[in-house]
């Protein structure tokens, strides 16, 4: 386990190193369009969290079985 946990950790640093290398290698408008796509991923990764998250006032029901059927997850009212 402490082995994942430390490839976890180093895993960001060695992302950003291997971006350096292959950016001084690279043509400009290669490493522009990284950045763009990344840019483009944070941008909906967010937009979709906005448009997931519940309303104010719901409260959040985790999936359960019903009859025999798993109903997932969703938000209801708070009761108050």
């Amino acid at each position: 386990m402490r082995w994942a946990e430390l490839a976890l950790f180093l895993s960001p640093f060695l992302v950003y190193a291997a971006w350096r290398i292959a950016a001084a290698r690279a043509e400009p408008r290669i490493a522009w369009s990284v950045v763009g796509a990344v840019a483009v991923l944070a941008v909906s990764t967010v937009i979709w969290g906005i448009a997931r998250s519940l309303g104010p006032g719901e409260m959040y029901v985790p999936a359960h079985i019903e009859d025999g059927r798993i109903v997932p997850g969703h938000g209801v009212p708070a009761a108050r």
